[in-house]
């Protein structure tokens, strides 16, 4: 009995001493995240993109991921108008020049999207040709995409009767509800988020934060808070799910020695008219940052981050009532500070909350189940150490169960045995 003991005992520390060495050295390819690529997070299912180039002969094939306008009008180099092209559903046959060109399809319906391509096309000897797909302006092709009915589900994490009241705020407070375009609602929530400021002699973001969005809401617009990050993005949230606008929030996971580097969110939204997921930043006041050609999403802003590149770049802000667009590089002080580290950047899945606790960090790191897609230019998953630390963690569960077991039945037994007399 007492050397059963002892071998629990030493297998107990073994496997204590093993488990302790991973959570010290957790960051260090021990934990499991879902990375997902650039195109994945960023390409919808709803979205216009490439799905496959076929060149044949002096034609171009391409092949998109919707239906396209009926005609589009073809202009090569900027310069040279070549005509008109038809689209057959959700194909375009585009006739090719030699050598690199660029071809630029404007469509004949407003709502749809311009597309160019580059491409150096050059004969070979006899009637064979050397091509190169330079260039495109819309993603693709071959990529992964995300299924744009995930980012739609917001709203169900709300009961009818919060729907119900934040439709009523809305209406009362903006013209998000009449707004044709989802930019135009987007901007709407923006105006009414600007105007609720911190206070700092209010109630405590942390204890706010417990509360439903529409109840943070309404005591925010009666200056009670002093409000986060966190209580702004959950508004945020909020006010575009009731909107049906198809949103996420985000926020950052690690550096090395911290389980969550949740110290700072905000949201992306997507612009259904735009095909763009934009950032926008209640807390400060700072929102859709962009430039001359496009929107920038979380991504983006992570790796100009990384560059020093915001300058020459724009954001939207609220002075008041007024919308105004300002250098980016003034509204840009907490996305370059938290950016610049080799945090993962996280998607937190509809319906689940900004807070944390070492608990739920704790269980998610000896699980494959999160509440978040990750990104990453950094950090991958090290399936050798993931394998090891699952082996022993819950080696070490089944170790101790047995060893409890057979103390519970070694008392059992001392008890039945007859006293001696």
């Amino acid at each position: 009995m007492k050397r059963t003991r002892i071998i629990f005992w030493l297998g107990l520390a073994v496997l204590l001493l093993i488990n302790a060495y991973i959570l010290l050295h957790r960051n260090e390819g021990y934990k499991y995240f879902p990375f997902k690529t650039y195109g994945e997070l960023y390409v919808t299912d709803s979205t216009l993109y490439l799905k496959d180039v076929n060149f044949n002969k002096d034609t171009l094939e391409l092949s998109f991921s919707r239906r396209l306008a009926s005609n589009y009008n073809l202009i090569i180099d900027d310069t040279m108008p070549r005509g008109t092209i038809k689209a057959d559903n959700k194909s375009l046959h585009i006739p090719l020049l030699d050598d690199i060109h660029s071809y630029k399809l404007i469509p004949s319906s407003r709502e749809a999207f311009q597309i160019v391509i580059e491409i150096d096309h050059d004969k070979n000897e006899g009637a064979n040709y050397t091509n190169e797909f330079v260039y495109c302006n819309v993603p693709g092709p071959n990529i992964k995409v995300s299924r744009y009915k995930t980012w739609t589900k917001g709203i169900i994490s709300f009961s009818d009767d919060e729907v119900r009241n934040g439709k009523e705020l809305l209406t009362k407070n903006t013209a998000a509800l009449s707004a044709s375009t989802d930019s135009a609602r987007l901007i709407e929530v923006c105006r009414l988020i600007s105007i609720l400021r911190p206070n700092a002699n209010g109630i405590k973001a942390s204890e706010v934060s417990l509360e439903s969005p529409y109840k943070q809401l309404k005591m925010a617009m009666q200056n009670k808070i002093n409000l986060d990050c966190g209580n702004y993005a959950v508004m945020l949230h909020y006010l575009c799910s009731v909107l049906d606008l198809p949103n996420r929030v985000i926020t950052f996971s690690g550096p090395a020695g911290n389980w969550q580097y949740g110290v700072h969110y905000y949201n992306e939204i997507y612009l259904r008219e735009k095909q763009q997921w934009v950032l926008c930043d209640g807390l400060s006041n700072g929102y859709m940052p962009h430039d001359s050609i496009r929107f920038y999403n979380a991504a983006d802003v992570y790796k100009m981050a990384h560059v020093n590149s915001f300058k020459n770049k724009y954001a939207y802000t609220f002075e008041g009532n007024s919308l105004k667009k300002v250098s980016y590089d003034s509204l840009s002080y907490w996305h370059w500070y938290y950016n610049r580290n080799n945090a993962n950047l996280c998607y937190l899945l509809p319906g689940t909350g900004v807070q944390g606790g070492k608990w739920n960090y704790f269980k998610d790191f000896y699980s494959f189940n999160r509440n978040f897609d990750c990104y990453s230019d950094v950090n991958e998953n090290d399936w050798m150490k993931i394998i090891i630390k699952m082996i022993s963690f819950y080696l070490m569960l089944i170790v101790a169960i047995n060893y409890i077991l057979w103390e519970l039945k070694t008392l059992v037994n001392s008890r039945k045995r007859p006293t001696a007399v």
